[in-house]
């Protein structure tokens, strides 16, 4: 593997004094080593695995407790008749990041039908509450892949009473390449949970949502760069101070990491796991 190309970036964050630090290098380097030029990052770079959680935030927000309730609990009633022909052939759309003007990269996969999306967003039980989908037409949204920012081939349901649309990605779903590391049997002292991340290709920061306990210093997070690959590992500060009352609840604490360049393409692995962070 591609080892060599590997730079270490250690970024802290938090206050306190480290007491039980663990030292995260060698479990990164095994990581990106295993990762970089491997038959997984091949796959993850040519097919399509969207990063994002199909999540519907209306910016107006919920109308009522009742409508958040009935999202969550995915219940839905069809007040309007599912397009019956098949959705056209659309091509998902990376846009050119070379500047070159060639248009970027396209991928044609299988098409998912409106009933065939409508069935997996409607999965709560009959009755209410319920929102109402009064309108479904076919279009795109803005998603990312693992191989950066797409255009995306998507269902739009419009929902009585709201605005915008909620969108499901009409696109049928891929196998995702088995990770070519085993995650960590145990987490060692101090080290902290990655639940995701949000970045931009063109910045050099990605936001890492990590967890924590509800008596200690925060989070760090270590960085390990390569040529395709930017692992992370977390990591408490500090310890409780003895004798601490705590609960078990995890605090989630996000955490401004900044890279030695920009992002670009990378896939970001999560070190304890070995899988991309998601």
């Amino acid at each position: 593997m591609r080892a060599s190309v590997l730079a270490a970036v250690v970024l802290a964050v938090g206050c306190g004094a480290p007491q039980a630090e663990p030292d995260n290098r060698p479990r990164m380097k095994q990581v990106a080593a295993a990762w970089e030029g491997s038959a997984a990052l091949k796959q993850w770079r040519e097919g399509f695995h969207p990063l994002d959680r199909q999540q519907w935030k209306p910016p107006e927000g919920f109308h009522s407790e009742q409508d958040q309730d009935a999202y969550a609990a995915q219940s839905f009633v069809l007040r309007t008749e599912l397009p019956a022909t098949p959705p056209p052939a659309t091509a998902i759309r990376w846009p050119d990041r070379s500047g070159g003007g060639d248009g970027g990269t396209t991928l044609t996969l299988p098409l998912q039908t409106a009933a065939e999306t409508y069935r997996e967003l409607d999965r709560g039980p009959d009755g209410e509450p319920a929102l109402a989908v009064t309108d479904v037409r076919f279009g795109e949204i803005a998603v990312r892949t693992s191989r950066g920012p797409a255009r995306v081939p998507a269902w739009l349901f419009t929902v009585d009473g709201y605005e915008t649309p909620l969108a499901r990605i009409a696109v049928a779903p891929q196998e995702l390449p088995k990770a070519p590391v085993e995650p960590l049997d145990t987490f060692g002292e101090g080290t902290a949970p990655l639940l995701s991340y949000t970045a931009t290709p063109d910045a050099a920061e990605l936001t890492v949502r990590a967890g924590h306990g509800s008596c200690d210093g925060g989070v760090a997070v270590d960085v390990l760069e390569g040529a395709d690959t930017v692992v992370l590992a977390g990591r408490i500060v500090a310890d409780a101070e003895p004798g601490t009352s705590c609960d078990a609840a995890m605090r989630v604490e996000t955490v401004l990491v900044t890279l030695a360049r920009p992002l670009g393409a990378r896939l970001v692995i999560d070190a304890a796991t070995g899988e991309p962070l998601r």
